[in-house]
């Protein structure tokens, strides 16, 4: 019976103690009074002078690293636009593997066809049917080359970007 009043009393402690937040420690410097620091003798700023120059220097680290991921951001692009171009090269040549395929299928029937054999009602159709799937496969290859031309012109856009950007970031190192 200890047990479950003991559990009783701890558990709304653990759900209570869950919720509370902890706060979060932010601490950036306070400005002094502009006012009284310009009253401090020039000999005792030096130290001042050392932090100022060390907080531009870690700006210019904090810019520096802003740049890198900014550079990173653009190879994860480049990364997926030409992930996209190489499924629109295998999709393009899955489409051309099947125009040859329709277009040998259709040769076959037309020369079936020119010896007299089968149902001349039955191979004119087919050779129509053979050649309206043709016509719709060669459609879905200008399609795949539209965007195939989209999705080079972007790579070649990002790739000049990044070159840029490279050179950009070896200046300010």
């Amino acid at each position: 019976m200890k047990k479950y009043i003991y559990l009783g009393l701890f558990i709304p402690i653990i759900l209570v103690s869950g919720c509370l937040e902890l706060p979060m420690i932010k601490s950036s410097p306070k400005k002094t009074e502009q006012g009284l620091y310009t009253k401090v003798p020039k000999a005792m700023q030096a130290g001042v002078r050392e932090a100022e120059y060390d907080l531009k220097k870690a700006k210019a680290q904090v810019d520096l690293a802003s740049e890198k991921v900014k550079l990173a951001e653009m190879r994860k692009e480049m990364a997926i636009l030409e992930k996209n171009y190489a499924d629109r090269e295998m999709q393009m040549a899955e489409t051309l593997v099947k125009e040859v395929e329709l277009k040998l299928e259709r040769k076959k029937l037309e020369a079936v066809d020119n010896s007299n054999l089968g149902d001349k009602e039955n191979n004119i159709k087919r050779i129509a049917d053979l050649k309206k799937q043709e016509l719709s496969v060669e459609s879905e290859e200008i399609q795949i080359k539209s965007e195939l031309d989209i999705l080079d012109m972007k790579i070649k856009k990002l790739a000049k970007e990044i070159t840029q950007r490279k050179t950009q970031l070896a200046k300010k190192k």
